[in-house]
């Protein structure tokens, strides 16, 4: 899931469609109109551009803008995690369930204590959701890697590659020659394939436990005296295990090398 930076909202056009002012400006019309009078109208303009003039300019008001785009926001990603779950495994549902349940739990805690600022709880609810957003792609990743991983061992790939090298080694025509290369070719990208896949595999898994065991340490973390930057340690810890990106980049550029030369 790639970052997208938003751009900054526009607060005249939310004072404006505001329901409260919007039900102000209708009901100034209203009364001009039952009172056969423009200056319920006229006041009732006058009022509009006097608080589009200063409203969005409120600190208060672009607080209550900001808080209430931050909770659509966040209920349209639960929205979409809660979708994609249905394509993972059972155990991998229940898997990121739990990762989810932490942060529930850390966010529960941070307010209960009042050690964190509201504007840095924010930032931190935005930063659980790429936690968890990050935890979804490598779990997705896992599952194309295990999907394209052969069911056929190691062992089997390398004791092909053996008995193709005696094959060819023995072999005398040229043309039987060439056919049994091209096959040890084959056997071995199939295998150097496998043993990348399976890489990566271990990878991945470790980026997963990294970024399980993140949440209950920074819930630990919280009974700290002093301890408030929430998002900015979120934020090391998706640094420090990184995006699912390269990893998949691996995985393409796995399928996209050419034939191994023997």
């Amino acid at each position: 899931m790639a970052d997208v930076e938003l751009p900054p909202p526009s607060y005249v056009k939310h004072a404006f469609t505001d329901q409260h002012n919007l039900v102000l400006l209708f009901g100034a019309a209203c009364f001009s109109v039952a009172f056969a009078s423009r200056l319920p109208l006229l006041a009732g303009v006058a009022g509009e551009l006097l608080w589009l003039g200063v409203g969005p300019r409120l600190p208060a008001f672009r607080s209550w803008v900001d808080a209430r785009l931050d909770t659509q926001y966040l209920a349209r990603a639960e929205t979409a995690l809660a979708g994609a779950l249905a394509e993972l495994s059972e155990r991998e549902a229940e898997r990121f369930s739990a990762v989810s349940g932490s942060a529930v739990e850390l966010v529960a805690l941070a307010r209960e204590r009042k050690t964190i600022p509201s504007a840095e709880l924010r930032l931190a609810l935005h930063g659980l959701l790429e936690l968890r957003r990050t935890f979804l792609d490598y779990q997705f990743l896992a599952q194309r890697v295990t999907a394209l991983t052969e069911t056929t061992t190691n062992a089997e790939l390398e004791k092909e590659v053996a008995r193709l090298q005696a094959e060819y080694a023995a072999e005398r025509e040229l043309t039987t020659r060439m056919t049994i290369r091209q096959a040890l070719g084959a056997v071995q990208k199939r295998l150097q394939q496998q043993r990348t896949l399976q890489s990566i595999n271990r990878a991945l898994e470790q980026r997963l436990e990294a970024l399980e065991r993140a949440l209950p340490a920074l819930i630990g973390r919280l009974a700290e005296p002093g301890f408030k930057q929430l998002s900015q340690e979120l934020e090391s810890a998706l640094t420090e295990v990184g995006s699912a990106e390269t990893l998949e980049l691996a995985v393409d550029q796995t399928f996209d090398s050419p034939l191994a030369n023997n």
